[in-house]
């Protein structure tokens, strides 16, 4: 656990210290700079970021959604099952 705080620590500094290794990719920042942030290019740029943060959360969250779907029918046939065995 200390190592990671440590780890973490040095690389928040570098980021801090060396702007340029959190810099963007060449081809982001060069269609950024060419039209000002509204060129065609880097609005696909901007639209393809999007997609690719929300994938995992869509796909951890479906996954999610289906075990609870799965546990809820579960319970309920339990549910039933003890039902009808009260009523025999």
């Amino acid at each position: 656990m200390r190592n990671t705080i440590i780890l973490l620590i040095a690389f928040i500094l570098l980021v801090v210290v060396l702007p340029e290794i959190a810099g963007a990719c060449p081809n982001c920042k060069e269609s950024y700079m060419e039209g000002g942030g509204q060129s065609p290019v880097s609005s696909g740029f901007n639209a393809s970021i999007v997609f690719m943060m929300t994938m995992p959360f869509l796909v951890i969250g479906g996954f999610i959604l289906r075990l609870w779907i799965a546990r809820r029918r579960g319970s309920a046939a339990d549910a039933d099952e003890l039902h009808l065995q009260k009523a025999h």
